[in-house]
């Protein structure tokens, strides 16, 4: 007997409450034409294999071929069809209240098109995905684990779309690499905008702009956030170390100052902090 290409998990109400649920999967489909007047109810990506469609959102049209995937958001009106012979898609149907802010972490808000760096390892987690989905329920918590890997492969296909030639957010996040290198092996030393920028050959307007538009946060507040970091660990080392040798280690002038940044991040002290580790 072949091996299905299909799955359609069937969820409980408790399965619902997970932030990720898959809905349905199809592998090596052939692409049939679509047209949803009322869009989507859920969430749907769709992944060419082979062949070429076109995508029709609005007034846009978009040709989909080998190494592009098409992303659905529910409720938004659209049309896709082969433009000749084959086309083979493979594609997940799935929701959860995750969904919406996850997408949101990379400006991406609704229906689109894109372009995908190394489609093939996509591929390959959801034929990972596939297998969950028919494990039956009695033997394992199959939708549990569906759950899992869906985010994964969520979080994997975050890190390959580009849009229009754009750089994917893992190539935003390589480009960044030498700074975020340099501020973790540096984060006790004075930082400035300037050499960090001169790391990469850039100036630092456009350093910060890249930044904030890779990270969502500007560099100061990343390189603080690695300085809190780094201090948790020496808090929790030694309970009698002092806030303001803790606060220097790190790269803190003071120790007034380190707590300020530490609360404003934590919402607690670093005292709280310390003592909610320490043993009663």
């Amino acid at each position: 007997m072949p091996y299905p290409n299909y799955a359609f998990p069937v969820l409980s109400a408790r399965d619902k409450l997970l932030p990720f649920y898959l809905l349905g999967i199809g592998l090596h489909h052939e692409q049939e034409p679509i047209r949803r007047d009322q869009g989507i109810q859920d969430y749907q990506w769709i992944q060419c294999r082979s062949g070429e469609g076109k995508f029709k959102l609005g007034e846009t049209e978009q040709i989909v071929k080998q190494g592009m995937g098409m992303l659905l958001f529910p409720g938004q009106k659209h049309e896709y069809y082969a433009l000749s012979g084959s086309w083979e898609v493979d594609w997940i149907i799935f929701d959860g209240r995750g969904i919406a802010s996850l997408f949101e972490t990379v400006g991406i808000v609704g229906t689109c098109v894109f372009t995908l760096a190394t489609p093939e390892h996509l591929l390959s987690r959801m034929r990972e995905l596939l297998q969950a989905a028919l494990t039956p329920q009695d033997l394992t918590l199959s939708n549990y684990a569906c759950s899992a890997i869906l985010y994964t492969l969520l979080t994997e296909i975050i890190q390959r779309i580009s849009v229009e030639g754009s750089d994917t957010v893992g190539q935003q996040y390589e480009r960044l690499k030498p700074a975020l290198d340099y501020i973790d092996e540096h984060y006790a030393d004075e930082i400035t905008l300037q050499s960090l920028a001169g790391l990469m050959g850039i100036t630092p307007e456009y350093f910060c702009h890249l930044f904030k538009k890779t990270t969502g946060i500007r560099p100061i507040s990343y390189v603080n956030q690695v300085r809190i970091n780094k201090s948790k660990e020496l808090l929790l080392d030694n309970a009698q170390r002092g806030m303001q040798d803790i606060a220097r280690q790190v790269g803190f002038e003071s120790a007034s100052y380190y707590g300020a940044i530490f609360k404003k991040m934590e919402r607690m002290t670093p005292g709280a902090f310390r003592r909610s580790y320490q043993k009663s």
